[in-house]
């Protein structure tokens, strides 16, 4: 299965660990976004943001599985979130989880979407739809 996993860039090292945890046990990452170099303030790498952008989105097209580590805050999840929704939407068949603790569950509108599967780790989500 294809999976792209998305968290704030203060979390690279959660990100990184599921990626390394999905391509161990068999599986391909759409998008190791955490590759790029950091380009904030993105005002002034504006060229590089768009190029981005679209690789993001990219991504998120290619994969059967999308995994959000829920946060609080964070402008890029949410965005990269809507896509995954709306890729469920058309028809995708877009698997969509998202990993966070109760604190986090809620503070955002979209995260009571039906289609939102919310687990503990990304051991749990691979186990579940490599079945």
């Amino acid at each position: 299965m294809k999976f792209f996993v998305t968290g704030r860039s203060s979390n690279y090292n959660r990100v990184i660990e599921a990626f390394d945890k999905i391509e161990a046990s068999g599986n391909e990452v759409t998008l190791r976004w955490t590759d790029f170099p950091m380009i904030k303030p993105y005002s002034e790498n504006s060229e590089k943001a768009g190029e981005y952008s679209i690789q993001q989105l990219k991504g998120i097209a290619e994969a059967d599985v999308f995994i959000l580590f829920a946060h609080e805050d964070g402008t890029g999840v949410f965005t990269e979130f809507g896509a995954a929704l709306i890729m469920e939407m058309l028809n995708k068949k877009l698997k969509i989880f998202a990993i966070g603790n109760d604190d986090v569950k809620g503070k955002a509108m979209f995260h009571f979407h039906p289609i939102i599967q919310w687990r503990s780790s990304v051991d749990e989500i691979i186990s579940e739809v490599t079945k």
